[in-house]
């Protein structure tokens, strides 16, 4: 009996351990949904164990809390904008262009990234609009997608200095707000938002501003 139980045991833990990784991907799904369909003032711990169909003490246990599970979902279902993404140059070397179109190209890609990214607006509008403890974990991915940002810029060059971190900044907090705004109110300055022509208009401006400034 004694051999049996112990040979059972290894059974029993890798058993324990695969259905832990199959309740803790089950509240992160339903943590998606929900983000997804209610958005972040619809999430409650209530309505996350509902839909996973797991017991309340579980999201406590193997994430800490709410704010615990939506920030692994954050880090593992979410599509974030990378570097390599930000300094895309299509068939050019990222590497041989001037910094003005190295910034161009790096904000070009920056627009387009967000504008793929509708579940990222939606959430940094929440913690804008309603901060909670909840949306604190927002406030730190927007950080994260400013840390590519930055990191992508860097490698436009060091010689214009404060130039492109000044030009950069500018160009940051308006692409934010006009996304953000496409997410909630996409009628704007005589633009609709939704419409690819308005942002093809709103990335030529922004281009010629980079252009003028660095010039």
């Amino acid at each position: 009996c004694i051999r049996d139980r112990n040979m059972s045991g290894p059974k029993t833990r890798t058993r324990r351990a695969h259905n832990r990784e199959a309740t803790e991907q089950s509240l992160l799904d339903a943590c998606g949904r929900i983000l997804l369909r209610d958005g972040p003032d619809g999430i409650r711990v209530n309505n996350v164990v509902a839909e996973a169909g797991v017991g309340k003490d579980l999201i406590y246990r193997y994430f800490g809390g709410l704010p615990g599970l939506i920030k692994a979902w954050l880090d593992s279902d979410v599509n974030w904008p990378t570097t390599d993404e930000l300094t895309y140059s299509g068939t050019d070397d990222f590497a041989r262009l001037d910094v003005t179109r190295k910034v161009q190209a790096v904000c070009r890609n920056y627009i387009a990234a967000l504008r793929k990214r509708p579940v990222i607006m939606r959430l940094l509008v929440s913690e804008i609009m309603h901060p909670t403890d909840i949306t604190a974990v927002f406030e730190a991915a927007g950080d994260r997608i400013g840390k590519e940002l930055y990191r992508s810029l860097q490698l436009s060059g060091s010689e214009y200095g404060d130039d492109v971190v000044d030009v950069s900044l500018i160009f940051t907090i308006m692409t934010n707000y006009l996304c953000m705004r496409a997410a909630t109110n996409p009628q704007a300055f005589g633009m609709d938002l939704t419409d690819d022509a308005s942002w093809q208009r709103i990335t030529r401006i922004m281009e010629t501003l980079i252009e003028r400034y660095l010039a």
